[in-house]
């Protein structure tokens, strides 16, 4: 009775092939494939993407540390204020608003860029097309 089991078991596994997978993800990875496939001006514009969102968080993190330069400079130094323990909630509320400030221009910075950055490419692309009179009626 155990064999009979043991064989049964064995007929519900799905068979592998020599390499170690199985042949139906051979096929999905086939087709996924193609699907992953990017024309030259999407792989510019996602790199474009990229590089605009990472100028986005150095403005912000810019923004946040000049801000909260311009705050100690001001605070402690011109206006000689001391650090006192019941002015610290004050204080964190401070850089707290500085952060929010930060994160604002970062969320801002992305979508805005994004939309320039594809006019602008395509300009560009038009451009060079009219230069070398390259036109097609039809794709």
């Amino acid at each position: 009775a155990k064999q009979q089991d043991g064989a049964a078991a064995m007929e519900m596994q799905p068979l592998k092939s020599a390499e170690g997978g199985e042949g139906d993800d051979k096929d999905k990875k086939k087709s996924n494939m193609h699907k992953k496939e990017k024309s030259v001006l999407q792989g510019k514009l996602t790199k474009l993407a990229v590089q605009i969102g990472k100028a986005g968080l150095v403005m912000s993190a810019i923004t946040v540390i000049i801000l909260v330069l311009y705050f100690a400079i001001d605070t402690f130094v011109v206006n000689k204020k001391q650090w006192l323990p019941e002015c610290t909630p004050v204080y964190v509320q401070y850089f707290v608003k500085f952060f929010i400030i930060g994160v604002t221009v970062l969320v801002v910075a992305v979508p805005e860029g994004l939309p320039l950055a594809v006019t602008i490419s395509l300009a560009y692309s038009v451009k060079v097309r009219n230069i070398k009179n390259n036109y097609r009626r039809k794709m």
